[in-house]
């Protein structure tokens, strides 16, 4: 069973998630709940969740912060935001944590268990994979820098996403991450392609679909504007690629979320 925390200052938000998704029939369970960054940490170092919903604005401590604080513990819990904020800033520091998913407020509980569901075939995905991972030797030349040489390659990766979110408004290449992180752009291929089961380019354009769709439902920003700051700079060539990957034109998707959201 993949384990659960759940993160939000409401008590009736924190009431409904517990009670309204069928956590055990999705192979989950809660593994506590808590109203503040401050008490969901505790519970974190102690149950280590696979999963957490986390609300973004709540007292003592936020949830990116809190968010941040899990990423310093060395937890690698998948994270699914709960916003109602709209703060362009919000979205690109949500990304650089490595939040993949989110979903605004009011909450459409059907959504949410679609991409609960979702994201717990992709954790027990990596879990097996990062199992076999493990248990084969590979026959690959060690990296030559010595920072690089200490790091595992779940960290290396890491620190590859990291850069990634950073820079999705720049052109970016395999050359300039694997060498920012002191590896071969072979050996970065081959631990990359282990860890997030896409390639490079799949992964980079994944990621500013994400940012795009998040600013898209938070914010008021113009789509040239949006465009040119997850990296493309000419909207067309953005809407074909929304497009491509959502079904739907940037403008369509964000229609759609304002007829969802509305009471």
């Amino acid at each position: 069973m993949l384990k659960v925390l759940l993160v939000d200052d409401e008590a009736p938000i924190l009431n409904n998630l517990n009670r309204v998704l069928p956590w055990q029939e999705m192979g989950m369970e809660v593994a506590g709940m808590a109203r503040s960054g401050m008490e969901a940490l505790k519970i974190a170092e102690e149950a280590a969740p696979d999963l957490v919903l986390c609300d973004i604005r709540m007292p003592v401590m936020d949830g990116l912060t809190f968010i941040g604080k899990l990423r310093e513990m060395g937890l690698e819990s998948e994270v699914l935001l709960l916003s109602g904020y709209q703060e362009f800033d919000y979205a690109r520091e949500a990304i650089r944590l490595g939040v993949k998913e989110y979903i605004c407020k009011p909450i459409h509980y059907g959504e949410l268990g679609n991409k609960v569901r979702e994201i717990g075939t992709q954790i027990r995905n990596r879990q097996y994979k990062d199992k076999l991972y493990n248990s084969i030797p590979l026959f690959q030349e060690l990296p030559a820098a010595e920072d690089s040489a200490k790091k595992t390659p779940d960290q290396l990766m890491n620190l590859a996403a990291k850069i990634i979110s950073e820079r999705l408004s720049y052109d970016l290449g395999i050359e300039e991450v694997a060498g920012r992180i002191g590896i071969s752009s072979s050996y970065f291929c081959l631990l990359f392609k282990n860890r997030f089961a896409m390639t490079f380019v799949e992964y980079v354009t994944q990621q500013r679909i994400e940012a795009a769709k998040f600013m898209l439902s938070s914010t008021d920003k113009s789509i040239t504007a949006i465009s040119s700051g997850v990296g493309y700079q000419e909207r067309r060539y953005f809407t074909k690629v929304f497009q491509k990957q959502t079904g739907m034109t940037p403008k369509e998707y964000r229609d759609q979320k304002k007829r969802t959201e509305m009471p």
